[in-house]
């Protein structure tokens, strides 16, 4: 009788297992949504501080290059897509006839593909390229690039270009309404 007692002692009654059941429930319940949370928040960050490096990138080359150097959406790297959409990879390239178009001969400073397929990046329809000046000034209105983790789990992040060329991160809009995703 004593080896019964033994081995009925170390097992699980099913009371107990629908209780560890529970636990594991209830913390996953709290756990993956702050999962889900976190990782959008991390994708978003990071995208627009690899966007703010290549900005920063650009202006500088600009700078160094005495030219213009021009950053638009590129699913290539060959030539300016004509649209306001960043996700799907953009370039930066040395413009030094200042035509806005990648020319034969005129320098790929970088092409940069998706990183990060949860993300949705775009800039304002009348800003889908964006040009510094040898003077390391990017003219023409106030730009926006908008980050916006596709899944809604984040808060969507801004990198506004001012006219001066200095990138920063910001959490709402240049006039400081908000974002929209």
């Amino acid at each position: 009788m004593t080896a019964f007692s033994r081995r009925h002692d170390s097992a699980f009654t099913l009371i107990e297992l629908l209780i560890a059941f529970a636990m594991i429930s209830i913390a996953l319940a709290i756990g993956i949504p702050s999962a889900h949370h976190l990782s959008g928040s991390s994708r978003v960050s990071a995208t627009a501080n690899d966007l703010v490096h290549h900005l920063h990138y650009a202006r500088s080359e600009a700078i160094r290059l005495v030219t213009s150097v021009v950053i638009c959406p590129s699913r290539d790297g060959s030539g300016c897509d004509d649209v306001n959409e960043w996700h799907r990879g953009f370039m930066l390239f040395a413009d030094s006839n200042q035509n806005r178009v990648r020319d034969q001969g005129e320098l790929l400073l970088k092409f940069k593909r998706p990183e990060h397929k949860g993300v949705r990046v775009w800039s304002s329809i009348r800003r889908k390229k964006l040009i510094y000046r040898a003077t390391g000034m990017a003219p023409g209105s106030t730009a926006t690039i908008t980050v916006c983790d596709r899944h809604g789990y984040a808060a969507p992040a801004a990198v506004i270009i001012s006219n001066p060329g200095r990138p920063r991160l910001s959490r709402t809009r240049a006039d400081g309404s908000a974002l929209q995703c």
